[in-house]
């Protein structure tokens, strides 16, 4: 285990770009391409029409034009969850299926699907195919749904958004947890998982997916079942979430999916490190065996990206904490959610009411 944790204050400016380049026949030719490897666009026996797993029950609500679909259980202060990948149908707020419940006991907790992933709607423009479109639609969707203050949860490149999110909203943000290592996080050079995805079939894309997901699991058969595997390839499936991919890969959401946005990026950790902007209570819940932040010239992982993240946070925020958990991979709140929900209700828990730490 592990523990260390810093906090940021925020970065109210909002976050503006400019258009990327109009799409042309590419959509229709990767569409095409893509509607023999995914599943069908009508659920298969078992599948919920809204995709649903676990025994719950997904709602949908417009957030500016954009149907977005979501989880909601509990009482409480509000605590949103933000799953991670992203830009494509299988990855959603399933993913928080074990853990929505659990937490429910003592949040009033919403688990949404990202802009453009899962079954919610994808960008009317295509200047928003980004993380920084991404962060607009959670702030819009934390208005919609009348949240005020929330409690902020973000896995892989869900913690960027979460992370970006807090930057730019900090005065919405009680506190703040990073689950595992994601695009936020500097780069340490090559890792295992880049090892690992070398033995993924390329073809079809349904079986490629499983594959990486796998390699990220260090419990791949305790984190997924088949219930989550079909839930996923029919949301994958459907038209919007072939539109997606095909956008994604015509262009869309550029300069800020490249090279400018790592500039960006940088910009923001160098601002979070000397100015301190993001002051609330701060987790980074990282896996022991996370194939993310192992790195290939290593025996077992040193946790390079997360050690640089955490000095980034630190730096001027003393309310940080890192815990990293045993044997447990990048999922390692579907591996061991009891345990995860006991950390993140614990960690908020103390924090209310304590007093605001001077920098």
């Amino acid at each position: 285990m592990a523990h260390h944790v810093v906090a940021t204050r925020s970065m109210r400016r909002r976050m503006r770009w400019s258009r990327p380049t109009v799409l042309t026949l590419l959509v229709l030719a990767s569409m095409a391409w893509l509607t023999p490897t995914l599943a069908a666009a009508q659920p298969a026996e078992g599948v919920q029409k809204d995709g649903s797993i676990n025994g719950l029950k997904a709602s949908f609500t417009d957030v500016g034009g954009i149907k977005t679909r979501y989880y909601e259980m509990g009482s409480g202060e509000p605590l949103v969850l933000l799953h991670g990948e992203g830009w494509s149908g299988h990855s959603s707020a399933n993913v928080w299926s074990k853990n929505i419940a659990g937490l429910a006991k003592h949040f009033h907790v919403l688990a949404v699907d990202r802009l453009g992933s899962g079954m919610t709607d994808n960008p009317k423009e295509d200047k928003d195919y980004n993380a920084l479109g991404e962060v607009e639609h959670i702030y819009q969707f934390v208005n919609v749904m009348k949240l005020g203050k929330i409690h902020l949860v973000g896995h892989s490149a869900g913690g960027a958004v979460a992370f970006y999110f807090a930057a730019a909203h900090p005065e919405l943000v009680k506190t703040l947890v990073i689950v595992g290592s994601g695009p936020e996080t500097p780069d340490a050079g090559p890792r295992r998982l880049d090892a690992l995805l070398k033995s993924c079939p390329k073809e079809p894309e349904a079986e490629a997916w499983k594959c990486r997901i796998k390699a990220l699991a260090w419990l791949p058969d305790v984190a997924f079942n088949d219930e989550y595997w079909r839930a996923a390839l029919y949301m994958a499936g459907l038209p919007k979430s072939l539109t997606t991919v095909a956008k994604i890969k015509a262009g869309a959401g550029e300069p800020m999916r490249g090279k400018a946005f790592q500039d960006w990026l940088k910009a923001l950790w160098e601002r979070v490190r000397t100015e301190g902007p993001l002051q609330m209570p701060i987790l980074m819940y990282w896996g022991k065996n996370d194939s993310q932040d192992w790195l290939a010239a290593d025996q077992t992982s040193k946790h390079q990206r997360g050690v640089s993240f955490y000095d980034i946070l630190g730096e001027k925020n003393p309310r940080v904490k890192w815990t990293v958990h045993n044997k447990a991979g990048h999922f390692m709140y579907r591996e061991y959610p009891d345990e995860f929900n006991y950390d993140i209700a614990s960690f908020i828990n103390y924090w209310k009411g304590q007093p605001t730490a001077a920098k």
